[in-house]
């Protein structure tokens, strides 16, 4: 547990940080799989495990980078954790969040300066103008195709910037689910492997 300002503060540094480089890093592996994808609407498999990778390795260096500082945390529910564990207070949890907040948000601010070109030859071309299938589907994900010009107008953040949706094939109910048992996978190795007293990347 964090006990001086000057601890907390560089603990909370720690946790906008590290947020913010997992969220250039795993989204912007997102980006760039769907950049270098085929024009086709099925996702390759190398693109699905590269971007694994890259949020899987991300995590973890980040983890226990800033593991001896902060504890780690990087996401809400971690910090939420150890709230409810009684292993810090409530004025310190609600520092973290907001830090990771905002760091996801600067994250986000900084992948988008970084990948704002790719976007420049889908405004005002049609589908025939498009130089290849990547660019295509490019241009159908990250911009509005006007229905009478068939041009592609209001271009927006490449893919979303890697933002994740429910698929059609499932409900929101099985969504649920798997999201609430991935973040008790993640919770749980942050705990038992990040910060836990006995592992020597937990705080000190």
């Amino acid at each position: 547990m964090v006990q001086s300002k000057k601890d907390l503060f560089g603990a909370v540094f720690a946790e906008f940080l590290a947020t913010a480089l997992f969220i250039w890093i795993g989204c912007g592996a997102a980006i760039s799989s769907n950049t270098w994808h085929s024009g086709n609407s099925t996702p390759e498999v190398g693109s699905v495990v590269g971007i694994a990778i890259a949020f899987g390795f991300g995590i973890s260096v980040l983890a226990y980078g800033i593991g001896h500082v902060s504890g780690g945390h990087i996401t809400p529910a971690v910090t939420f954790s150890f709230l409810i564990r009684g292993e810090m207070s409530f004025a310190s949890a609600i520092m973290y969040m907001l830090a990771q907040f905002f760091g996801a948000f600067i994250g986000a601010l900084f992948l988008y300066a970084s990948v704002v070109g790719l976007t420049t030859g889908c405004e005002g071309n049609s589908v025939d103008t498009i130089d290849d299938g990547a660019n295509e589907r490019l241009c159908a994900s990250s911009c509005t195709l006007d229905a009478d010009s068939g041009l592609f107008m209001d271009c927006g953040p490449p893919f979303g910037l890697g933002t994740n949706v429910v698929s059609g094939a499932i409900g929101q109910g099985s969504a649920f689910i798997a999201e609430l048992i991935g973040t008790f996978v993640l919770v749980f190795t942050v705990l038992m492997a990040a910060v836990h007293p006995s592992n020597g990347s937990g705080p000190n």
